[in-house]
């Protein structure tokens, strides 16, 4: 009577973990996760399901892994859906760790791009700096600084 009982407890235990994996790696974000660190923590999700006696199919890892990629992938992701051949797990490791070198190489020209017109417009901004009138403008030339401050500042 008592090993049914600890086998009921431990059967059951072993059945909320498993929920609670499977919850984990279908919810689970990459947000700031490097792409490696995210397929790792997804793969080490699926291997322990696997362990407990509930192996996932590589066709759901593949879509659980999509699913917690954020907006930035979605052409990619609704490009890999559209293929009709069946891919590897490993196959789309590769994909996906040449989209985010994509994604970093675009985001890295969009900010160098961003910086250099902020730098030449701070140059054109502080040659020219606005002149102080008093019958034109009722701030002082204090409140001006400011706001040419306020200008630098946005970029």
């Amino acid at each position: 009577m008592a090993w049914l009982t600890i086998e009921r407890t431990f059967r059951s235990q072993t059945r909320t973990r498993r929920m609670a994996m499977k919850t984990q790696l279908q919810t689970l974000s990459k947000r700031s996760l490097s792409m490696m660190e995210y397929i790792e923590k997804k793969r080490a999700l699926s291997d322990s399901l696997a362990e407990n006696l509930k192996p996932v199919s590589d066709e759901y890892l593949i879509s659980y892994i999509l699913t917690g990629l954020d907006s930035s992938y979605r052409p990619f992701t609704t490009a890999f859906m559209m293929k009709t051949e069946d891919v590897a797990v490993d196959d789309l490791v590769g994909l996906l760790l040449q989209e985010e070198t994509r994604l970093d190489q675009k985001h890295s020209r969009i900010s160098t791009s961003l910086s250099e017109s902020c730098s030449s417009t701070m140059l054109v901004t502080n040659r020219y700096p606005p002149r102080y009138s008093p019958s034109k403008s009722a701030s002082s030339p204090s409140q001006n600084r400011n706001q040419d401050s306020r200008r630098k500042l946005q970029c």
